[in-house]
This record gives structure tokens, C-alpha cells and sequence, in this order.
């Protein structure tokens, strides 16, 4: 496994964009931003400075994962019908945006973080706001009950996890995943999907963290699926499970055996 300083390094000034330029990625930030180029890489650096997560500096959180899900078809018919869709440790707010850009109703897309300032930065990010965007954002702890959550709690038919519930240990992730259940609604069909950065085999606690985050479970796809089960039985629910390991050069630099783990679980 990669040392703290291999696996997170220090932000550099010397970014090289063009990549992003003539990506998907830039060509959503041109069309839904209309910002130049050099200004993502200030906002992004301006995310690294609040916490040091390493898709700031890597720009990964404009990788639009949530688009590569096999469901994000269906939460966009979902949202058209009038389900509500909920988006864990949104950041900035980018998943959102493109679902919104992808004909997917605003007003039936809610996004939660921690962190106020990433709720600040993706407006200014992306050049919009409370009127332009009708979107709810949730500034909270996930496990807090607000009258914000609980207004939508048990409404919610389908909920994203992109790279949120990977960040603790065995335990939390279990809690995590308990908690997902019971606010998501009761009906068959409802959806939760996720990725996680984990590993193609030999799971267990990630060595070399990088420093300001917590101890984080590597699962494989066995052990998620195991993870879930548990959930499922302490909540007397029935979920199934779908996982899917896949090759990622970033995540082979952070270990070894490094893979991007894209899951979805279906109430039954």
C-alpha cells in the first residue's frame, strides 16, 4: 500500500486541464457553468483547502459516477413520476447538476453534506442558485433527524451513495446502511446505488488513510454484499444486492489492489 504522502499528496499549482478540457466533464462545465477553464481549477482548489479529499485534487468529482450507474435511467423516470431522490455527501453538487441537465425534475432531487461550503461553492461553481437550481440541500450530519430529513424521510425511492459510505470503518458503514433503510420508502422497487473505493480481493482495514480522514473498511464485493445482508436482517427488510469490481488506475495508486466497487440494492 501507498504511504500518507503517496496516496494524498500535497495540492500543486501546476494542474494540467487540458484533459478535463476536451472531456465530458469540461463540456458540462462549459455548457451548464459557461466558466473558463482556469476557474475550475480555483474552485477546486478551494474544496482541497476546506478538506483534503483527494477528488479535489485529482478533479474525480466531475467523473460523474452517478451517470455510470445502471440505474441512472431509471432515477431520472423515477424523478419524472414524481419520486424524490436523495444524494449522500453531495459536495459540490455535481451529480445533481447533471441529472437537472439530463431532464430530471430539480425539484424532486435533494442533496445532503456536512459541510456548508461545498453547498456555497457549487452555486458558485456553477453559476447558479437557489432560484435557477430549485433543489434542497441538507447541511447535516447524516444520522441527525431535522425536521429537514424527516419531512422527506420514508419518501425517498431512490438514494445515491457516491464514495460516502466507503469512508468509515466495519461498524459505521453498518450503521450507515441501517440508517439508509429505514428513510428510505417502504414500497418494493425502491433503490439504493453506491460506489466505493475498495478492493478486488483481501478485504479489511485500509492501512495508510491519508491524514485528516477516518479509519476506513476496504471491502471486496463478498464482504459488501455481507455488509448489506446484515443490514437487511437488523432492519427485517429484504434487499438484493448487485456489485460490480471495477479496474481504475486512481484507486490502484492508492493500493494495490485498488478497484472501484459499484454496488445497487433493490427492496424486495
Amino acid at each position: 500500500m501507498k504511504s500518507h504522502t503517496e496516496s494524498c499528496p500535497k495540492w500543486t499549482d501546476s494542474i494540467d486541464l487540458s484533459g478535463i478540457q476536451d472531456s465530458e466533464a469540461g463540456h458540462f462545465i462549459s455548457e451548464y457553468a459557461l466558466i473558463p477553464m482556469q476557474e475550475l481549477g480555483t474552485h477546486a482548489y478551494r474544496g482541497w483547502v476546506i478538506k483534503h479529499y483527494p477528488c479535489f485534487q485529482k478533479f474525480t468529482f466531475l467523473n460523474f459516477d452517478l451517470k455510470k450507474s445502471p440505474i441512472y435511467d431509471t432515477i431520472i423516470s423515477q424523478t419524472q413520476a414524481g419520486g424524490l431522490f436523495l444524494d449522500l455527501g453531495c459536495g459540490l453538487g455535481q451529480d445533481i447538476r447533471r441529472l437537472v441537465r439530463d431532464h430530471a425534475p430539480a425539484d424532486r432531487l435533494v442533496g445532503m453534506d456536512i459541510i456548508p461550503e461545498y453547498v456555497q461553492l457549487g452555486y458558485q461553481l456553477f453559476k447558479d442558485d437557489e432560484i435557477k437550481l430549485q433543489s434542497q440541500f441538507l447541511v447535516q450530519d447524516f444520522f441527525a433527524d431535522t425536521p429537514e430529513l424527516n419531512s422527506i424521510k420514508q419518501r425517498i425511492t431512490v438514494m445515491n451513495s457516491g464514495y460516502f459510505m466507503h469512508l468509515w470503518d466495519w461498524e459505521r458503514q453498518l450503521q450507515t446502511a441501517k440508517r439508509m433503510i429505514n428513510l428510505m420508502a417502504p414500497q418494493t422497487g425502491a433503490l439504493i446505488t453506491g460506489v466505493h473505493f475498495g478492493r478486488l480481493a483481501d478485504a479489511g482495514m485500509w492501512a495508510h488513510v491519508p491524514k485528516g480522514l477516518e479509519q476506513m473498511f476496504l471491502h471486496d464485493p463478498g464482504t459488501l454484499k455481507r455488509l448489506w445482508d446484515q443490514a437487511a436482517k437488523a432492519t427485517g427488510s429484504k434487499w438484493k444486492f448487485w456489485c460490480r469490481a471495477e479496474e481504475d488506475e486512481y484507486c490502484k495508486s492508492l493500493d494495490s489492489l485498488g478497484c472501484r466497487l459499484r454496488w445497487i440494492v433493490e427492496r424486495e
